[in-house]
């Protein structure tokens, strides 16, 4: 993994400038989710303005394609960071309850930008790295994740708790600002395919693409139902810390930066696994389920924090595992349509599962939520386990190559 990241000099810009930005999101996202229960008492609230978060990935989500498309991914990723930095100030004009309104149109536009910004970030990976070291890019995006939420989380609990929300939200806005300057110093992040179909469309579409692989139609139906079990335990995380332990901004932070201890140590288990990706990562999100379940069922914050860390070490190797599959099948040229095609999807159902999650806690205990999570997590896994030991990769390559070079 060194040695890649020493080797991929524009990819170790990009993955620092991901870094930089998303050490100042966790900043302000703890900060604002504390202050969110602090002012509100709610579930509810947390819920909608994570919801909020997701709802742009439906309306704008499409056009990060379009976009890089007409411009290109390095002029759309400085833009959309430029941008976040000068929405992030409008947090700093939140000061009770009354001022909801301005978290959750803040919130929107910086899920907007982020709509656009992270299917061109992804797209930009296999087309900047050497296709050999695909598996260990993807193991540092799960380890840089990990930093993220450590350094993030962690630190920002701890600065929110000292020196009160604003200061995480001026960091947040300075984050944007750094990483918007990083990316512009890599050269350039399309590769060799892109330059051929810049500026043209595919006649058939994302929906043609669909119709002519299992392959694609699995991971299209993954991200509708994985993403209403991760919604569950993305809101329990803030809740669980709050409102069942009692450890306010500390607990969040603490539990945040745990799930990026474990998403570090993942590569040190994905980088044994090099065959059957697939069915391993539907193994891994098994375990999560059955993790996530037992975590709804215990009464020790400390353990519960341990069992997160584990839960994450599965949920990293079985992202880095996924990730590489993907990228390896679908050819390159469908990769900026099939990720936003994909963002869309997925992040759609996440808001659903995030605001319907904050609802049904007004009613249903934390703990009842958790066991809900884990089961969902549990049955995806055991059924997309038996339908990915039927796909077989090589072959789904082949049908989608013969499709692209006829069309």
């Amino acid at each position: 993994m060194f040695q890649t990241i020493k080797l991929e000099k524009s990819y170790r810009k990009l993955l620092l400038a991901g870094v930089i930005n998303g050490i100042g999101d966790r900043f302000s996202q703890v900060a604002l989710l504390s202050f969110l229960l602090a002012i509100t008492g709610s579930g509810l609230s947390v819920g909608i303005t994570m919801a909020l978060r997701m709802i742009p990935f439906l309306l704008f989500g499409s056009f990060s394609s379009l976009l890089a498309n007409k411009w290109s991914r390095k002029a759309l990723l400085i833009t959309t960071d430029l941008s976040r930095g000068i929405i992030a100030t409008s947090f700093l004009f939140v000061h009770s309850a009354n001022d909801l309104w301005i978290v959750y149109i803040g919130s929107f536009l910086l899920a907007s930008g982020e709509a656009l910004y992270g299917p061109a970030r992804k797209a930009s990976i296999p087309a900047v790295v050497e296709p050999v070291r695909l598996k260990e890019v993807n193991s540092w995006e799960q380890v840089s994740l990990g930093f993220v939420l450590i350094i993030g989380a962690l630190s920002g609990g701890l600065v929110s708790y000292i020196f009160g929300p604003k200061s995480a939200f001026l960091i947040n806005i300075l984050s944007f600002i750094v990483a918007g300057f990083i990316i512009r110093t890599i050269p350039t992040l399309e590769g060799n395919t892109d330059a051929v179909v810049k500026g043209t469309s595919n006649k058939n579409g994302i929906f043609s693409i669909i119709l002519t692989s299992s392959f694609i139609i699995m991971l299209l139906s993954l991200d509708i139902l994985n993403p209403i079990a991760n919604g569950i335990e993305n809101i329990l995380l803030s809740v669980y810390a709050v409102k069942t332990f009692h450890m306010g901004e500390i607990g969040v932070g603490i539990l945040y930066s745990v799930l990026g201890s474990g998403l570090i140590i993942s590569p040190l288990f994905s980088k044994l696994i090099n065959r059957n990706l697939l069915p391993s990562a539907f193994l891994c999100l098994l375990m999560e389920g059955v993790i996530l379940t037992g975590i709804s069922r215990t009464n020790s914050f400390a353990l519960v924090v341990c069992m997160f860390g584990i839960l994450t070490i599965f949920g990293g190797v079985g992202n880095t595992l996924f990730d590489t599959a993907v990228m390896q099948t679908i050819p390159s040229k469908w990769h900026s349509m099939f990720f936003s095609f994909s963002a869309v999807v997925a992040n759609t159902s996440l808001g659903a599962s995030m605001f319907m999650t904050g609802y049904l806690l007004e009613f249903i205990s934390p703990r009842m939520m958790g066991l809900i999570g884990g089961l969902t997590y549990i049955v995806i896994g055991i059924v997309y386990y038996i339908f990915s030991r039927k796909i077989n990769l090589q072959k789904e390559q082949n049908i989608l190559v013969q499709f692209g070079t006829s069309h």
